[in-house]
């Protein structure tokens, strides 16, 4: 049976002790980011706990590990991380492939997340324990989000939901990262060619993990509906109820649903951050469109469910780093001929890619290092495709930096591709357009991308044909490691 919701998840966790209760208050923001960032090395627990001055409690780190993800897909977690990440990462292709298996949302009229409900002078976000996490942080900001929007220009296209930076300006104010390589970026191009200045736009904050999961996949077309993937992942529909205030569907169960409008008439974006942002780097500030609240709606005993970012192990990358992983994978099993395997370790948080193939002709590796450059993903973050042979294990960083070090002639085996615009929130960027006349939105970096052919080299490709690697044979090794311990060797 799919989790309904956060709380069951939660009850799941504490069973398994994977979830621990903290009695102690925490005094702030930056307490709390502190508690997670421990946490995050540790690859520690869940945690609920109270800040001091606020009813409402927080859930934190409930995502922070592949283990706790496998669980939240209902998939036996396995041995080791590079384990749970297949699994997890196989899942969602394989969903994400075959919709066959979605399922559309069922609509309620009674739900949950509607159980209070605050309008008007009611309306105050500095209700919520919401703080600045970090020093150097613009403002307080809500994390671990799930943004719903809908293409304003086609009623038959599907919701989209994604997990996208929020700043509180006020009480009713706050900004939302917006840019053309997001789908919520595609909703408000649209609206805007069809003359409209405002959309409606909910967050929903504590929901069934699933949904927090697929929040971050990149899927194959922005027309196709988020909750329907995710029905198909849990096995059981979601369950959508009708917002108050505006014409969206949101997730029955969620804890606390923030409703409104974006504002997307660019004389009225505003500037926010910088934000302590889950590359590791404060983020400099950026100008994004205005989302005003007319709505509050949460459960009687709403849970605040957050997150915090920039450590390698941060709950946001947990959770992304196999979901949007997903559709790159299919997408180089169709275009990839010889494709075996891919990975963008999360500790270069994307901007590194690793493509196994299975080489037979000339220029294979650098087609391939192109196409993952050229998918989704790749274009809009990737800085660097590595491909390898099969014999590199694609997920051990120091195998692939020997086939870099002994099968890659800079002079012949790098491509250079001139810069470009991607997501702007890309730390190695050379430049970035702070406002986009188009738009009037911070939208775009600008850098280069760089394809590392670190293949073995076939002597077709007219050059020295790479060496073949040293390995003992391979029934004299099996001789030794199955005597080991009759050599005294038993300690090691």
């Amino acid at each position: 049976m799919a989790y309904k919701d956060l709380r069951e998840f939660m009850d799941y966790l504490k069973h398994k002790e994977e979830l621990i209760n903290i009695e102690r208050e925490l005094e702030n923001g930056y307490e709390i980011s502190a508690l997670t960032w421990e946490l995050a090395d540790k690859l520690g627990p869940a945690v609920v706990f109270r800040a001091k001055g606020y009813d409402i409690p927080l859930a934190m780190n409930v995502h922070g590990t592949l283990k706790r993800n496998c669980m939240a897909l209902e998939i036996e977690p396995g041995d080791s991380d590079k384990e749970n990440f297949l699994k997890i990462r196989n899942r969602i292709a394989e969903v994400m492939e075959d919709k066959s298996m979605w399922k559309k949302p069922v609509i309620t009229t009674d739900a949950p997340c509607q159980e209070v409900v605050m309008t008007g002078d009611e309306v105050k976000l500095s209700k919520l324990p919401v703080f600045k996490w970090s020093p150097l942080d613009g403002g307080p900001y809500i994390t671990m989000t799930n943004i719903i929007t809908k293409d304003m220009s086609n009623s038959a296209n599907g919701l989209n939901t994604g997990m996208y930076r929020v700043m509180i300006h006020d009480d009713r104010t706050t900004g939302v990262m917006c840019c053309a390589t997001q789908d919520i970026g595609i909703h408000v191009g649209l609206a805007r060619a069809k003359g409209l200045k405002k959309m409606p736009l909910a967050i929903a904050l504590g929901v069934d993990p699933v949904i927090n999961i697929v929040s971050t996949t990149k899927m194959a077309s922005y027309v196709d509906d988020e909750f329907e993937l995710a029905g198909g992942l849990r096995g059981e529909p979601v369950e959508m109820v009708k917002c108050k205030t505006i014409d969206l569907l949101v997730p029955s169960h969620a804890e606390i649903v923030l409703e409104g409008e974006l504002n997307i008439d660019p004389a009225n974006a505003r500037i926010e951050g910088p934000f302590a942002e889950w590359m590791g780097y404060y983020e400099e500030p950026m100008m994004l469109p205005q989302f005003h609240v007319t709505a509050i709606t949460t459960r009687k005993d709403p849970v605040y469910q957050g997150c915090i970012l920039g450590h390698p192990n941060n709950e946001g990358e947990m959770i992304r780093m196999p979901a949007i992983q997903a559709n790159n994978f299919n997408v180089l099993k169709r275009t990839v001929v010889g494709f075996r395997e891919f990975w963008a370790p999360h500790k270069s948080r994307g901007y590194k890619v690793v493509v196994q193939i299975s080489k037979r002709f000339p220029g294979w590796g650098k087609q391939a290092g192109l196409a993952a450059l050229s998918s989704g993903q790749g274009m809009a973050a990737a800085n660097y495709a590595v491909v390898v042979d099969e014999d590199i294990d694609i997920f051990d960083q120091e195998a692939v930096d020997w086939a870099i070090a002994t099968r890659m002639d800079p002079a012949k085996d790098v491509i250079i591709i001139p810069e470009m615009g991607v997501y702007p929130l890309n730390p190695a960027a050379s430049g970035r357009e702070d406002v986009n006349p188009e738009t009037g939105y911070t939208e775009f970096s600008y850098i280069g991308k760089m394809a590392i052919d670190a293949t073995k080299k076939l002597a077709s490709e007219n050059r020295r044909p790479s060496g073949t690697p040293v390995l003992p044979d391979e029934d004299a090794l099996a001789k030794i490691r199955a005597n080991w311990d009759s050599y005294g060797l038993s300690k090691w």
